[in-house]
């Protein structure tokens, strides 16, 4: 009776720590736009200068604080980098920044974000990506991770703006791409960076074709616990009432600036968001 008792005591003792897991990883994001501008307007040297910006805005490092069940995923603060014209309205559609919560327990999610300086807290289901499992595997930092992928839809969108970023074009084109994911079982949960989540073990890295997001670092059981809060302030929305605001914000700032047309010459950017 004492063994058993002692066995038990054990197992206790092992779903408490388990409960109690928690872990912090470190991701850095590149993403690569097509971006195209009128050559009579601006020369080469411009555009290179232009692309070299772009880059070092798109190249970003963020957190995921994470649980069994929750996870905190949110931007690691910079100082404020040069911009060129359109950078405010290409920042603004990507939602850069911010706050992503998601409780995979209950599949439901919470981003908080600034849009055109107001505070929005978008409340969802977590949507789940039908991953296929593989059995190629590689090693990232001295984890093991095996590859998945799945496929989703994504709006590509391309925004064209004036060289003086008094004009804007925007057009949508809806396509399928192929998200590859790399996850770790040893360790195991079911989080991820960003939206990416549902595979049995952390994802490590992800390519969506446009951009990719990987792991640099992730340290287990700090020492220091980090509270998992959901957001609480901004105005509350679903994703589809959010979108609907960013598409009604959008039409009134084409508005605002004249709609197309052309002044000094035109340059043009495409993005892909999940739709």
């Amino acid at each position: 009776m004492k063994y058993i008792l002692t066995l038990l005591f054990a197992g206790a003792l092992g779903l408490s720590q388990a409960q109690n897991f928690q872990g912090i990883a470190t991701y850095k994001t590149s993403t690569s736009l097509d971006l195209k501008m009128d050559s009579s307007a601006v020369s080469g040297d411009q555009q290179a200068m232009v692309m070299k910006m772009l880059n070092q805005y798109l190249q970003k490092e963020y957190t995921l604080t994470f649980s069994k069940t929750e996870s905190i995923y949110k931007e690691v603060e910079q100082l404020e980098q040069g911009g060129f014209p359109g950078m405010d309205i290409l920042g603004t559609v990507m939602g850069t920044g911010g706050i992503f919560y998601k409780q995979v327990k209950d599949s439901r999610e919470t981003r908080q974000m600034e849009f055109f300086g107001k505070e929005f807290l978008i409340k969802d289901t977590l949507e789940a990506l039908d991953w296929k499992l593989g059995k190629e595997s590689k090693t990232i930092g001295s984890y093991t991770c095996f590859k998945a992928t799945a496929e989703t839809e994504v709006v590509e969108k391309s925004i064209s703006t004036s060289a003086d970023d008094e004009e804007i074009e925007e057009e949508e084109e809806k396509k399928i791409v192929t998200i590859t994911a790399w996850y770790t079982p040893q360790i195991p949960v079911n989080q991820g960076p960003d939206e990416y989540w549902g595979l049995p073990g952390l994802i490590m890295e992800v390519n969506n074709g446009s951009t990719v997001i990987l792991c640099s670092q992730v340290v287990l059981n700090p020492k220091e616990k980090v509270a998992i809060e959901e957001p609480k302030t901004g105005e509350e929305v679903t994703r589809k009432e959010f979108k609907e605001i960013a598409t009604k914000k959008m039409e009134q700032m084409k508005e605002m600036y004249g709609g197309g047309g052309s002044r000094g010459g035109n340059s043009g950017i495409k993005i892909q968001i999940p739709d």
